[in-house]
């Protein structure tokens, strides 16, 4: 993922996300590990949802929708994938499309 400069108090790992109410954290029954990450955000009649989940071992994909469709989609470390959200969320509290 290269984009611009992480955000110092970006969340680094979905367990930090995780301590952010507005975050939605599904995790298995057994293991307890995560299996997705989520939070919505309604702006002007859309729904827009971030959204990350593990892909396979040290990679997660992290995805935009606006309404049904997935408008953006990276992929990358956890820390990579959660910094990329925060930064997607933040641009779309300050009414900007990441």
């Amino acid at each position: 993922m290269v984009d611009e400069q992480p955000d110092s108090r970006a969340p680094r790992s979905v367990a930090e996300l995780a301590s952010d109410p507005a975050w939605t954290v599904t995790r298995t029954g057994t293991s307890g590990r995560w299996l997705t990450a989520e939070r919505v955000v309604e702006l002007d009649g859309c729904r827009r949802l971030v959204g990350l989940t593990p892909i396979r071992p040290g990679t997660v994909a992290v995805m935009l929708w606006s309404d049904d469709e997935v408008v953006e989609h990276v992929r990358g470390s956890e820390a990579e994938a959660c910094v990329t959200a925060h930064r997607w969320v933040s641009k779309l509290l300050a009414g900007h499309q990441p």
